[in-house]
């Protein structure tokens, strides 16, 4: 923690997370058979679904993780805090750098106080910032991580979904591209839920509804992006950029394409989001690559097995992805998409 202090002269910070972190896995519980009998039947379910998760990662190539195999007592609101934060006039994310890590487009804090205190400090400067919760994240295999207690009454595809995308940031892993790393745990992870859940129909219809809904709000940012990037490249001053951005804003949150239909819960708030160019770019750092990993897998006849394996290969292999997103322009993009496609 020294050596991350002098390298950044982020002494406080890297503090607050050394100190963070050490907390967490000394409050850790080993999942033992006396400790599992302790948890009531929707726990010891979600605890079923985290094993098939683990196992799954491993089939899948990731290789053997020795994180998520104990408890820690932390509630929904006890959620790590993740501060993304980008220029008001360029949609381009503010960065930090550390080592191991190299360069992320966010920080996390352990402390919700301080992180809103972060975050309201660059917003007085003039930048945007978003500040979303994170109830499980990995080190990276550097530290044997826990799963919260809370996450065990998610539904089992959750769990799934959520567990695979870690396992995917410990086997693979560029330094200083936060959008490949998120993308790809998100691509693979729910592939790897539609595998494993094919011959269960409750759970397969919340896996494809909740990658359908992804897919299409990836869409409805790769729209907004490019009308944003269009109205920064103009020469406006600072007060006229953001009241043209703010139309563009209520124009998508009111109703831009009518034909939009959620499967899920996850975005029917969208029309009340504070939108800003964190928000964008925060959403977009997890699906932004999505489509040319589509493509690739679908180069690969589908084999999620082989696409993982070329990954670990070559970590940080992938098209730009303004060449496999879809075009915002040439009229109004179908929206209403095939669920049951993978």
């Amino acid at each position: 923690m020294l050596i991350l202090g002098s390298a950044c002269s982020q002494v406080s910070y890297v503090t607050h997370v050394g100190i963070g972190q050490m907390r967490v896995l000394r409050a850790r519980e080993a999942l033992t058979p006396e400790r599992i009998a302790q948890l009531p039947p929707e726990e010891q379910r979600g605890l079923a679904a985290l094993k098939q998760a683990l196992a799954l990662g491993e089939s899948l190539g990731l290789g053997h993780s020795t994180s998520y195999r104990h408890l820690i007592e932390r509630s929904e609101d006890e959620s790590i805090r993740v501060v993304v934060v980008a220029p008001a006039q360029r949609l381009e994310p503010v960065t930090w750098w550390f080592p191991i890590v190299g360069r992320v487009a966010y920080r996390g804090y352990f402390d919700p106080t301080r992180a809103q205190n972060f975050a309201q400090g660059l917003a007085r400067q003039g930048f945007d910032t978003y500040v979303r919760p994170a109830l499980l994240y990995s080190t990276l295999g550097w530290f044997d991580d826990p799963v919260p207690r809370a996450l065990l009454r998610w539904p089992p595809a959750a769990i799934v979904v959520t567990i695979v995308h870690e396992l995917v940031h410990e086997a693979i892993f560029v330094k200083n591209d936060t959008a490949y790393n998120e993308a790809l745990a998100t691509f693979i992870a729910h592939h790897a839920a539609l595998e494993h859940f094919a011959e269960q129909p409750l759970q397969i219809e919340s896996v494809r509804d909740g990658f359908a809904d992804q897919r299409l709000f990836a869409q409805l940012l790769a729209d907004l992006s490019s009308e944003l990037n269009a109205l920064y490249e103009r020469e406006l001053s600072a007060e006229d950029a953001r009241s043209a951005r703010e139309i563009i804003f209520q124009r998508y949150q009111q109703g831009r394409y009518p034909s939009l239909r959620w499967q899920t819960l996850r975005y029917e708030g969208f029309q009340g989001i504070a939108l800003s160019n964190a928000y964008v770019l925060a959403n977009r750092t997890y699906l932004g690559n999505l489509p040319c990993f589509e493509r690739e897998l679908a180069e690969l006849e589908g084999d999620l097995r082989a696409f993982v394996r070329e990954h670990k290969t070559q970590p940080g292999r992938h098209t730009d992805a303004q060449e496999c997103a879809p075009s915002a322009t040439g009229g109004e993009p179908q929206w209403v998409a095939d669920p049951s496609s993978s």
